[in-house]
């Protein structure tokens, strides 16, 4: 009999251009065609940590999902009763704090303390283009750096995890 991969669905909620860069980077690297999990990757563009909530509950409303993630910061309309609310609604929240540039910084091992606008200056400098550019993925953020960042980067491994990676 022919070993079957198990079937996962899952929904990424980026909340901007540059969280669905990523989740597209790690869809190709990690998720290809035929691996068992297919990812559906969606944005909200800049509405804040609620508006990401909102919006991944709207879309997937009666659609079935194995997996529903929210990729978000924490620097706009985010705070414990819109954690408990996506608790409530079966959501895996990846928060980056207070930015997603803070922690890619991490995962090259560059830990500055610094503003969201701090963090976006400073991967700008370091990897010559913003992070929502797609081109900084393949040159900066291959799987063996991924990888190797996993166990010191929470974020990143909380978001690897939740995709089943």
């Amino acid at each position: 009999m022919p070993h079957r991969l198990a079937k996962i669905a899952a929904l990424a909620v980026g909340e901007g251009k540059a969280e669905m860069a990523l989740l597209n980077h790690i869809r190709q690297l990690y998720l290809p065609r035929g691996c068992g999990t297919t990812l559906k990757v969606q944005g909200n563009i800049g509405k804040g940590g609620r508006g990401v909530l909102t919006y991944a509950i709207r879309i997937s409303a009666g659609l079935e999902y194995d997996r529903r993630i929210a990729l978000l910061d924490t620097d706009t309309d985010w705070d414990d009763g819109e954690r408990a609310r996506a608790r409530d609604e079966g959501i895996i929240v990846i928060e980056s704090d207070p930015c997603l540039e803070a922690w890619l910084l991490a995962v090259h091992r560059f830990h500055p303390q610094l503003s969201s606008i701090g963090f976006k200056r400073e991967f700008l400098e370091r990897f010559g283009a913003p992070a929502h550019d797609a081109a900084v993925y393949t040159a900066h953020f291959q799987p063996d750096r991924l990888d190797g960042a996993r166990a010191l980067v929470p974020t990143l491994e909380r978001l690897l995890s939740a995709l089943g990676v």
